[in-house]
């Protein structure tokens, strides 16, 4: 029987073959992978593989294959900067696993964690590891078994007539799905000689069975296969739907693709909205917002002695946000304004209690909050928490993160010896005056001026958000100082701190860095000077809303463009 060791074999070996390989594997190639036509040619190269060489030996390119709407803006050719391959994120790998077999599996968990650029999840810099090789191929056979399972649902046709037929059928209709594009007949028929063997012998299934596994082990399915220079429709098509869905192209925008219809800026603008409006589109703000504020970090925990609510609480401060940024995105496209000033939320009893607030009638209500003590994400118990220590608050978490992930002012590297341990509590001192004796360290002062004085702001809040005005029986004190920003000199308290940032215009280029970095899952370097301030001016032009942002980032020259590494 040929059933799941060899292809395990087979299929791992295949990452380290084919056109897209010269990513640093190192190893035996063992058999080639079904479609790549045995090429180990450059990713950025010509290749064997469909979606680079799209007319293949007749030069005759099909419509969803031909390049979409061409660059011809201001940032376009050497004004461009280079992309490294994309490989999918852990959600988007479960996304599109989900929409492969209509059923959530949740295989990421078992993953080694996504590499970073900046502050977002993206896989673009190392090679893969024989772990990650391993991880992937353990996946994969267990979406194979899933889809045997429910093969009824998963294969398009009734295997009991013209098995053989059908078999194609089945690889015609879930490789274009798994590869983002259709495939060509040399690939339909290495995949159909692949389930002929795993048929011949045992069954259907089985065929079945070996496909899936080899095509989920593909770099054409495990990567965003693009370029170079302007997509191919169907590259546009995936890279669209990745960053507005965090999941592959529907039917709809996948049947656009293969007309043609995103061949012009009006056809992939009308697309665009369509993506953009869908709930996932404003799934896609959420989680651009919860990754750029570093809500992760309140997974750390909390000292349950000093906060043994907080465990209970943790999950309403994620849904808190949610609701408050999907209510903005749906009133008025996101405007900073809005995200950084409304003392407009919604609680649940236990947030309630929080922010000091009635208990709601319902589970969730919309609440308005004092506007003396409440402003925006920044003083919302997420953030406060997620920037909090584990036993208070921090200025320095905090301070560090209004520095770095708002104003994308980057610290200098601390000195050889600098002593990173945080003061010890004391019950007759305050927080900040534990950490105003980093300040009298020559060797800190520089750096906790940076970090610290903006820190002290949100003083005013405890560990898990709560507002205070004293703490130890001893006063706050939350007047604090900008250093080197655009916005420099002292304020008083998060109110103050917050209407400095909205009128910075370091904080709205920020923003479109930031916004940069997530739908192109890479650091920008010099060369994207040009489109970064094209994303800026659009951003100031356009009321500050991000929803607009978003859309002129989807229609630039670099969106529409894949330029490799040199």
């Amino acid at each position: 029987m040929f059933r799941l060791n060899q292809p395990r074999v087979l299929v791992t070996s295949l990452l380290c073959c084919g056109s897209l390989l010269a990513i640093g594997c190192t190893g035996t190639i063992g058999q080639s992978e079904p479609g790549a036509g045995g090429s180990t040619s450059s990713p950025t190269g010509g290749s064997n593989d469909p979606g680079q060489n799209p007319g293949g030996a007749t030069g005759m390119v099909p419509v969803g294959q031909a390049p979409a709407a061409a660059p011809t803006g201001a940032c376009a050719g050497d004004k461009l900067g280079p992309s490294p391959l994309h490989r999918l994120t852990r959600v988007e790998y479960d996304n599109t696993i989900r929409d492969l077999v209509g059923e959530d599996l949740n295989l990421s968990k078992d993953f080694a964690f996504d590499e970073r650029a900046g502050e977002f999840n993206s896989n673009f810099f190392n090679p893969l590891t024989e772990v990650q090789f391993s991880q992937y191929a353990t996946a994969a056979e267990a979406v194979a078994e899933r889809a045997v399972a429910k093969m009824s649902s998963v294969v398009p046709c009734d295997p009991g007539g013209d098995a053989a037929g059908c078999g194609k059928q089945f690889i015609k209709q879930f490789g274009r799905n798994a590869f983002r594009r259709p495939l060509d007949d040399a690939e339909t028929a290495r995949y159909a000689a692949l389930f002929e063997m795993g048929r011949t012998g045992v069954d259907f299934a089985n065929g079945v069975r070996l496909v899936v596994q080899a095509m989920l082990q593909s770099p054409k399915f495990l990567y965003l296969v693009e370029g170079p220079g302007p997509l191919t429709q169907h590259q546009l098509a995936a890279r669209l739907s990745y960053f507005l869905w965090n999941a592959p192209p529907d039917a709809q925008l996948a049947a656009a693709a293969d007309s043609g219809g995103l061949g012009s800026l009006d056809g992939l603008r009308k697309e665009a909205a369509r993506l953009i409006s869908d709930k996932r589109g404003s799934e896609m703000i959420v989680d651009f917002a919860t990754q750029w504020l570093g809500y992760w970090a309140w997974e750390m925990g909390k000292d349950v002695k000093v906060y043994p609510q907080f465990d209970a609480l943790k999950p309403f401060l994620v849904e808190e946000t949610n609701r408050f940024l999907t209510d903005a995105i749906s009133k008025n496209g996101a405007r900073l304004e809005t995200l950084l000033t409304s003392n407009t939320t919604f609680v649940n009893g236990p947030l309630a209690e929080v922010y000091g607030v009635p208990k709601p009638g319902s589970d969730w209500a919309p609440t308005t909050l004092d506007g003396s003590q409440r402003a925006g994400l920044f003083t919302q118990a997420a953030f406060l928490s997620a920037h909090g220590s584990y036993d208070g608050s921090s200025p320095i978490r905090r301070g560090l993160a209004i520095r770095e992930r708002i104003l994308c002012a980057d610290m200098p590297v601390p000195p050889p010896g600098a002593d990173a341990t945080f003061p010890a509590a004391k019950p007759t001192q305050t927080t900040r005056q534990r950490f105003d004796q980093h300040r009298t360290d020559p060797s800190c002062a520089s750096c906790h001026m940076l970090m610290d004085k903006i820190g002290y702001g949100f003083e005013g809040y405890d560990g898990i958000g709560r507002y205070r005005t004293t703490e130890n029986g001893i006063p706050i004190d939350d007047t604090g100082e900008l250093f080197t920003t655009d916005i420099d000199g002292p304020f008083k308290g998060s109110g103050e701190l917050t209407r400095k940032l909205l009128g910075s215009k370091q904080v709205q280029s920020c923003v479109t860095t930031q916004w940069f970095r997530y739908a192109f899952g890479r650091l920008n370097v010099d060369a994207d000077k040009c489109t970064l301030d094209a994303f800026n001016k659009s951003f100031t032009d356009g009321d500050l809303k991000m929803v607009d942002l978003v859309t002129h980032i989807v229609e630039s020259d670099a969106f529409r463009t894949y330029k490799p590494l040199q």
